[in-house]
């Protein structure tokens, strides 16, 4: 599903699941975090799946960042969608702050 965020397209994908209301506001404010550190982002893309092999992580999420130049990408898994989110957030902040 496509959303917007300050003119930022947004495309959010789920696989196996439909998304929610909160997930949607989770995405949104992980955007608005790293847009604090970087201004040119003009897509972002998300993946959400499940993998079933580990209990534990089975939450991947995948997060493509377009911006000028090459675009960047971060994936994390984790117990939780948020925790999951959060990490590739990280991730993809360090790739343009470090």
């Amino acid at each position: 599903m496509e959303h917007s965020v300050d003119g930022i397209k947004i495309d959010l994908q789920t696989v196996g699941f439909k998304e929610s209301p909160e997930l949607v506001t989770q995405v949104e404010n992980e955007l608005r975090r790293l847009m604090r550190f970087r201004q040119d982002i003009v897509a972002a893309d998300f993946y959400f799946s499940e993998d079933g092999r580990n209990p534990e992580s089975n939450k991947v999420v995948r997060w493509r960042l377009g911006v000028p130049g090459k675009d960047l990408f971060a994936e994390a898994n984790s117990a939780s969608w948020y925790s999951s989110l959060r990490d590739a957030g990280e991730k993809l902040r360090r790739q343009f702050v470090d």
